[in-house]
């Protein structure tokens, strides 16, 4: 049965993402996302999640880190908005490039100058092209909705790629609004076991992973990636 409840959109994120519970969190604070990885820590210290939550020094350390957990064969997540997703862009285009699904809750703000912290999807929008799967979402319902289906998309054998779910910074990320939760047990089962195929800690299956990728293939694999961008 829902639970029914009244929760601010970056509260609907984190409760989402302890449901979840992944492997990893990696993030740094940034208006207006900051309470999602504030409030996610929080579940850390009372133990209500068993994630390594890494408090980095910036964001493209945040992605930097999921990047490297993801690629170990753990399950990652981050939060960040505007400024903060543009200096994670290097680290985007490679999380796409590697095929790893990596969530990231996007609280959409406009991307400075002149300095804003208020709604505009600039900072999105910036790396449409990037090959992230991208739910936008209309309310605090939607956000948390799309945060539980996240995995099941990214984590898909025919599609294998990062996903940002999308919501507007203050219109409903600090705005409450009724909300019904799932079951954390009904959730558990939704999001399953993360099981890569190939991951770095496997012994038994030495790989590399960021190899150099010249002219003949470099468009094979990006073709490769919207093929899967299509499945999803």
């Amino acid at each position: 049965m829902s639970i029914r409840e009244r929760l601010s959109g970056n509260e609907a994120a984190a409760i989402a993402m302890k449901q979840i519970n992944p492997d990893v969190v990696a993030a740094f604070p940034i208006t207006p996302s900051t309470e999602i990885p504030q409030y996610f820590s929080t579940f850390v210290s009372n133990g209500s999640v068993d994630t390594e939550f890494v408090a980095v020094e910036s964001e493209h350390s945040a992605m930097s880190a999921c990047i490297g957990a993801e690629a170990a064969g753990a399950r990652a997540m981050t939060a960040t908005s505007a400024n903060g997703l543009s200096l994670m862009w290097e680290m985007i285009y490679i999380a796409s490039s590697l095929r790893l699904p990596i969530v990231m809750s996007l609280v959409n703000r406009a991307v400075s100058g002149p300095l804003n912290i208020h709604n505009d999807h600039s900072d999105a929008m910036g790396v449409r092209d990037s090959g992230w799967i991208m739910l936008f979402s209309e309310s605090n319902q939607e956000a948390y909705d799309n945060l539980l289906m996240a995995h099941r998309i990214a984590e898909n054998p025919n599609v294998r790629l990062p996903l940002m779910v999308c919501q507007d910074g203050f219109i409903t990320s600090h705005s409450i609004e009724n909300i019904q939760l799932e079951e954390d047990e009904l959730v558990k089962k939704f999001v399953g076991t993360y099981k890569p195929e190939h991951y770095l800690l496997n012994d038994k299956e030495p790989i590399a992973v960021g190899p150099l990728d010249l002219q003949a293939y470099l468009f094979e694999h990006k073709a490769r990636t919207s093929r899967s961008y299509e499945k999803c």
